[in-house]
Order: C-alpha cells, then structure tokens, then sequence
C-alpha cells in the first residue's frame, strides 16, 4: 500500500497531531495518531520537514540519505527553501490534514514555538502544549512502546519515522521515570517525539493507561 492510498483510508478519522519543531536548521516532524473505535490499536501518519539548503551537507556529515527521501514525494519528506525551516509550511501542512482529518488535538513540544503556535491559534487550530520533562512524557513513552510491542501501532513504513524510531535512547531519572533523549541518542528522534506527544493526548482523552515493564532503550 502506498503511502497516498494509507492516507486515503485515514480520510475523516479523528486524530492527534505531535509536533516535534526542533531547531530550525534540523528536522521538523508531525505525527498525527488515529484511535481505534474499539480501542484495539491505531494508526500513525508521519510528515517531515527540513531546510533545502541543508540536505547535501547533512547527507554528507549524517550518512542520511535525506536528498532519497526528497525525492520519494511530499509526504515523506518537504525540503523548505533556504537555510532553514520555513514553520509557513508546518503551518499550512496541519491545516491541510485539519481539513482532511477531525483534528481533536495538536500537542507540541513549546521550546522554539512561540511564532507558530501563535499564528495557529490565531487560525483556530487546537495547540496544546506538553512539557517536555520525565513527569509529562514516561506514561507516553511506555505505551509507544507497549504498542509496538504488542502490535498495537499501525503506519505505512514511512522510512524517516522508523528510521527516528529505531534511534531511540530514553534516559532515567532517580525515580525509574524515562523518556526520550535527544542529547544521548547518537541519531535523529525527533518523530518518536512527535509520536510520543500525539500518544499523551490520545491516551489522556481515552483513559488509556497501558505502561510495560522496562525502558525501551536505556543509556549508560
């Protein structure tokens, strides 16, 4: 199945949008997470974002084939003009899937967000922010990984969201709380991010509380 015939059957379902914005010269991700009726499982659509200018030097450092995934279409992988990411097309890209799906929730990491969640709100899009501590993001993290675990999370293979997925280091705190680590984890995550906020807001407004057992990845 393609990626445009997966989003095709994604069409009027309710979702949630985690956004990752990152800095602005790296990668900007969406993560939309679609629940289930029965509450069996869900289905995740990814969008990625950098800056044009960027991706031969980055392909060059990051042994990442970023220019590949340009070239596989929009809906891997939008390469904004300049040196770097113009938020005007994260912007336009959530009212497009705001008009394409019944959007309950954007929830956002707020460092670096200020301007565009400003002007989003000001569009009426439903911003939500998360705080990006082991407080707000263990019960996400543990259920991402449950879900995976248990075969509960659905995609189309994106490959920059497994690519994220599969760099994932979480980090611990004196309590046995975790969360993701951009600092330890040697490789971009910043879809898992974006997935992990989107998961916060669907299980919070389902009751979902399904933690596991241990740490996805645990660094030294």
């Amino acid at each position: 199945m393609t990626t445009a015939e997966y989003r095709a059957r994604l069409k009027g379902r309710r979702c949630y949008v985690g956004v990752d914005l990152s800095s602005t010269k790296d990668l900007t991700a969406t993560v939309a997470t679609f629940p289930d009726d029965t509450g069996a499982g869900f289905d995740v659509l990814a969008q990625f974002f950098i800056p044009a200018a960027n991706i031969h030097a980055r392909v060059n450092r990051d042994r990442v084939p970023y220019d590949l995934w340009v070239t596989m279409g929009p809906d891997i992988l939008i390469a904004t003009p300049g040196p770097v990411t113009d938020y005007e097309y994260v912007r336009y890209h959530l009212h497009r899937w705001a008009t394409e799906f019944d959007v309950l929730e954007i929830p956002y990491d707020p460092w670096n967000a200020t301007d565009l969640v400003s002007r989003c709100l000001q569009d009426g899009l439903p911003m939500v922010p998360i705080r990006q501590g082991f407080a707000s993001l263990t019960a996400p993290t543990k259920s991402l990984e449950t879900s995976i675990l248990s075969k509960r999370l659905r995609h189309d293979g994106h490959p920059i969201l497994r690519w994220c997925i599969g760099n994932v280091v979480v980090e611990l705190d004196a309590a046995g709380n975790y969360k993701i680590s951009k600092d330890l984890s040697t490789e971009k995550v910043d879809g898992a991010a974006a997935l992990v906020n989107a998961i916060d807001r669907m299980d919070r407004n389902r009751g979902d509380d399904t933690p596991s057992d241990g740490p996805l990845v645990v660094a030294a």
